[in-house]
């Protein structure tokens, strides 16, 4: 019965996941228009809030409304479950050759510019660094980098690829993982611009520099990450005020409590039990030890 419960929880968190996905697709876009890139990438929230939400009892099981399904058997649960253990285990084995891969490749000073190690990040330049980018590029790329380890972004890279090892067998959960890191980046483009608002034209020329050389890994903040035109055509924007930026981060906080009430009310009865728990149970003691003849425990 545990496999099976496992097994229903899993499958219910890749469905909340993936139309959470569908959600943040849907929305990123007239966020970022309405209240800016730095509160339109923190939509991607939404995904962790949807799938956290099916792990505790849905409304129908809190009521007991509706039949609940058949149960889909002990020996096809813990199929389904060493299934997906195990392409969880092989995707953790990649990104970690892929980061092994990305830190020699910077050790050689052919990777960059990029913020390498999630807690202990440093910035990582390519070898020629100094010739191909001039003196104010060179500056640009610095606050950027910087500014992606102030904002925490290589811990956020770590969750996103655990919630990919976790959601391996989810298409959307990919491509959610993919847009969630350029809008990572859109968003440490803006939290750079806002604080030097003059300096637009020479970081969109630092970003035409450094897009023909675009290595990375699955942890690694780099500067060249695409969408190009986009990222250089959001440079051009003002930020929004105050005002509306309050009012983006109540819209996000909205949606997030909206989302999980939203995941709680469909989410469908799960199966019953063919049999009484027996754990924690009932322990009656009727027999005596030691010549003491005990009460009658009951939990």
């Amino acid at each position: 019965m545990m496999a099976e419960l496992l097994a229903l929880t899993l499958l219910r968190t890749q469905a909340a996941a993936a139309a959470a996905v569908l959600l943040v697709l849907l929305l990123r876009g007239p966020m970022r228009a309405a209240f800016g890139a730095g509160l339109a990438y923190r939509l991607w929230a939404l995904v962790p809030v949807a799938a956290i939400a099916t792990v505790f009892p849905s409304l129908s099981e809190t009521l007991g409304s509706g039949a609940p399904p058949p149960l889909m058997g002990e020996e096809r649960a813990v199929l389904v479950l060493a299934i997906w253990l195990a392409g969880g285990v092989a995707l953790a084995t990649v990104i970690l050759l892929q980061e092994r891969a990305f830190r020699a490749r910077a050790e050689a000073g052919r990777a960059g510019p990029a913020v390498m190690g999630v807690f202990w990040p440093r910035i990582v330049l390519p070898a020629d660094f100094s010739t191909r980018f001039d003196e104010q590029a060179r500056k640009m790329v610095d606050l950027h980098e910087r500014a992606h380890i102030k904002r925490g972004d290589p811990i956020a890279n770590l969750a996103i690829a655990g919630i990919q090892v976790l959601g391996w067998c989810n298409p959307l959960i990919h491509l959610g993982a993919l847009c969630a890191r350029l809008d990572q980046e859109m968003a440490c483009d803006a939290s750079v611009l806002s604080l030097r608002p003059k300096l637009r034209r020479p970081y969109a020329e630092a970003l035409l520099e450094a897009h023909t050389r675009r290595t990375g890994s699955p942890l690694a903040c780099f500067f060249a990450a695409h969408p190009l035109l986009l990222r250089v055509k959001l440079l051009a924007r003002p930020e929004p005020s105050y005002r509306r930026q309050t009012a983006g981060a109540a819209t996000i906080a909205l949606i997030a409590v909206v989302t999980a009430l939203g995941v709680w009310t469909v989410t469908p009865r799960g199966p019953l039990p063919n049999q009484e728990i027996s754990w924690p149970g009932r322990f009656v003691g009727d027999s005596p030890v030691d010549g003491i003849t005990l009460p009658k425990l009951h939990h």
